[in-house]
């Protein structure tokens, strides 16, 4: 009998748990974030990489001039928002942002070819724009 109650307290106690998750990432709106790509700036990378040899493959071509794109994300609503940032279709990041939150970082682009980035929440396209890197 004690065996069934504590099956039981512990079933319930899991779908209360679960409950507030299923509800909690239907009420993320993609349309909450607000999204800024930068332009193209021009670093020399291969300090990084002699240091850190386990970067090189994250950042292909001549590291002495390396195009780099900065992207912003911010969120204003309650909430947590995912979100993904492909480069050419690659995805080069993926997590969340909460109210206040902001994530600022950079990609690396192709040099001396076009190049897309395109930032995403929910599979809606909330940024999409091609670069044209020369450094």
């Amino acid at each position: 009998m004690v065996g069934r109650r504590s099956l039981t307290l512990v079933l319930t106690a899991a779908a209360a748990l679960a409950a507030p998750t299923a509800t909690a990432s239907a009420e993320t709106p993609p349309g909450a974030l607000e999204v800024r790509l930068g332009e193209v700036t021009c670093h020399d990378l291969s300090p990084l990489t002699a240091t850190f040899p386990w970067l090189s493959p994250f950042f292909p071509g001549d590291l002495s001039a390396s195009p780099l794109v900065r992207y912003e994300i911010r969120r204003a609503t309650e909430g947590l928002a995912p979100f993904e940032v492909t480069v050419d279709g690659e995805r080069r990041a993926i997590g969340t942002v909460g109210r206040g939150g902001l994530v600022s970082a950079q990609v690396p682009l192709t040099n001396e070819e076009a190049t897309e980035v395109v930032v995403a929440s929910g599979g809606q396209i909330l940024a999409n724009r091609t670069y044209h890197a020369r450094c």
